[in-house]
């Protein structure tokens, strides 16, 4: 292998390094949170701050990557249901990259509005997952919201669209929010040897 070759690979094996390392930090946060709140039988999921935290910090594929294999672990560690949802995490991460690359985590109306948008893409790409597979009843707390539209008689259907439209915004603005206030409480001289993500982007490390 020439030098040129060694220079340019150098790079990415550093990137790679760093992806490694925060992965596990991120499935941590996701289920630890994510099961007390289960555990809690809260109206809300609180189980992708790890994957919104990753994302911002290393990028698209160590947020992807968080968020799934968070919830494939999950499955069998906490909650069985998990991994019927990996693609929604999936696109969590998506979303929040997307979005952060035009600086839609800098302020705080922008990281609200940020997550309204990522409860309500969550909400749409989770509802037929619990609609045709579990019949609108997961047994998260949300599922109390579906269970009281249920008996006043609306269809499963319509029933899992609105507790999602209900929860989904209000419990993603708020991972949004506690995944800013992690990264703003952790050290500048610990996030600048992060390149990968969006933290120049969002204000969140200095340029």
């Amino acid at each position: 292998m020439s030098k040129e070759e060694s220079s340019k690979r150098a790079p990415d094996q550093h990137r790679l390094q760093q992806e490694l390392a925060l992965i596990p930090l991120g499935i941590a946060l996701n289920l630890a949170i994510g099961t007390l709140v289960h555990l809690l039988k809260l109206p809300v999921y609180v189980d992708a701050v790890g994957t919104i935290v990753v994302t911002l910090i290393g990028g698209l594929r160590a947020g992807v990557l968080t968020g799934v294999l968070s919830f494939l672990l999950g499955g069998v560690l906490t909650n069985p249901v998990l991994p019927y949802f990996a693609g929604t995490q999936a696109a969590n991460a998506i979303y929040t990259h997307l979005v952060a690359r035009k600086g839609g985590f800098k302020t705080y109306p922008r990281i609200v509005l940020a997550g309204i948008g990522l409860g309500i893409v969550a909400g749409v790409l989770s509802a037929p997952v619990i609609v045709y597979l579990f019949g609108g009843i997961t047994g998260s707390g949300a599922s109390m919201i579906v269970a009281v539209l249920l008996a006043s008689g609306k269809s499963v259907l319509k029933s899992v669209i609105l507790s999602g439209l209900a929860a989904e915004p209000l419990d993603k603005t708020l991972e949004c929010l506690l995944a800013i206030w992690l990264l703003r409480g952790l050290p500048q001289s610990l996030l600048r040897r992060f390149r990968n993500g969006t933290l120049e982007k969002n204000d969140l490390i200095s340029k």
